[in-house]
């Protein structure tokens, strides 16, 4: 099932990479393969890219990794100053 998560995600953003041209990774947790980070850098248009997020995530049906009740949710870090 590891590899299913995995397989989601990249897809997932290789949809996004074409749809937005923003280009993403992702990193799970060192001690929980069910706990993942994404990260997408340079993004020009952060409340079009979320909708373009939101609508491939349901399309790629990643909320069937998530715990019963779990959802996703997204911070915003940018550069120091």
């Amino acid at each position: 099932m590891e590899a299913d998560l995995a397989h989601a995600l990249y897809n997932l953003q290789d949809d996004l990479r074409h749809r937005t041209g923003v280009s993403g990774r992702f990193l799970r947790k060192a001690d929980d393969p069910w706990t993942w980070m994404e990260i997408y850098e340079n993004v020009a248009d952060p409340v079009a890219f979320d909708a373009a997020l939101e609508q491939a995530v349901e399309r790629h049906g990643l909320d069937r990794f998530l715990d019963e009740g779990g959802r996703r949710h997204s911070e915003r870090f940018v550069p120091c100053a």
